[in-house]
């Protein structure tokens, strides 16, 4: 019988407080750094999906990233609640950017592998706040 390592509840907790750190720096950070930070939250084979549409790989989300962070130069993240059932974790949301007179509300889901990266991840949200200020998603 083989023993695997698993992830905890501790590891998840920390993996989201430091992905709502890097956000939330984007006032002090280029949007290179923030999307390579996020990036490095990723498994190399994460896939996900937001709002149903499939995310295929780590580059797409990059991608994504990338387009949000370049918009939205005075982004800001807040978790409303995190459940925590290892290897899962899901959380509500909310997004605003004083700048845009911007607010958006949503969910996600990650799957946390045993290397504490993000395997797979879905995200809900209404998409017209994002329409509202260029973002096609």
């Amino acid at each position: 019988m083989s023993t695997t390592t698993k992830v905890t509840r501790e590891q998840i907790e920390n993996l989201i407080r430091g992905m709502i750190e890097i956000e939330n720096a984007r006032s002090i950070r280029t949007v290179d750094e923030i999307v390579a930070g996020i990036s490095a939250l990723l498994a190399p084979n994460s896939e996900g999906w937001v709002n149903g549409k499939h995310i295929p790989d780590r580059s797409t989300k990059n991608k994504l990233n990338r387009a949000l962070f370049e918009l939205i130069d005075d982004y800001h993240r807040d978790v409303d609640h995190l459940v925590i059932d290892p290897p899962f974790v899901s959380f509500a949301w909310h997004m605003k950017s004083a700048k845009h007179n911007f607010e958006a509300h949503g969910c996600s889901i990650f799957e946390v592998d045993e290397a504490v990266l993000i395997s797979r991840l879905w995200m809900y949200f209404d998409p017209a706040p994002f329409r509202a200020i260029g973002m096609q998603l």
